[in-house]
C-alpha cells in the first residue's frame, strides 16, 4: 500500500481533510456504524482525540481515544511514503515492512484496539457513547 502514491495522497488528503474540517468545527465523516446500528465503532473518537493530541491536552485526548498517539503515527508515516521520491519511498518501505514481520505490530495494534473498543463498549457503554455524542 505504500509504494503506491496515489493510495497515499488520498489516504493523506482524507486524513488532513477529516482533522481540518472537525477543528474548525464544521462536520466531518460520520460514523457510518453509530449513524446505522447506534453503536460506536472501534475508531469513534479519533478525531476529535487527534484535535485535542495536537492542541497538547493529553488528558483530554487519551478519554477520547486511547489510539490516537498510533493513529497520528500512521497517519505520518503513510504522509512520508506519499512525498518521498521512488527510491528513497522504496527503502523507506523495506524498512517498515521488515519492522512488521520482526514485531507483528499491525496485528498487535489491531488486537489491542479491538479489545480496547470492546472493553469501552461493554463495561464503560453509557459513558463512551455519551462522550461520542458529545
Amino acid at each position: 500500500m505504500l509504494l503506491n502514491r496515489k493510495l497515499t495522497l488520498v489516504l493523506t488528503g482524507a486524513a488532513a481533510l477529516q482533522l481540518g474540517l472537525t477543528s474548525l468545527k464544521f462536520s466531518g465523516m460520520p460514523c457510518p456504524l453509530l449513524k446505522v446500528f447506534g453503536i460506536p465503532c472501534p475508531g469513534c473518537g479519533l478525531t476529535r482525540s487527534i484535535i485535542f493530541l495536537f492542541q497538547g491536552d493529553w488528558q483530554r485526548s487519551i478519554a477520547f481515544h486511547a489510539f490516537a498517539p498510533v493513529f497520528v503515527t500512521a497517519i505520518g508515516l503513510i504522509a512520508i511514503a506519499a512525498v518521498l521520491p521512488q527510491v528513497p519511498r522504496q527503502k523507506f518501505v523495506g524498512v517498515l515492512e521488515t519492522f512488521e514481520r520482526r514485531t507483528g505490530i499491525s496485528t498487535v495494534l489491531l488486537v489491542g484496539l479491538i479489545v480496547y473498543w470492546l472493553a469501552r463498549l461493554l463495561i464503560l457503554q453509557s459513558t463512551f457513547v455519551n462522550l461520542i455524542r458529545g
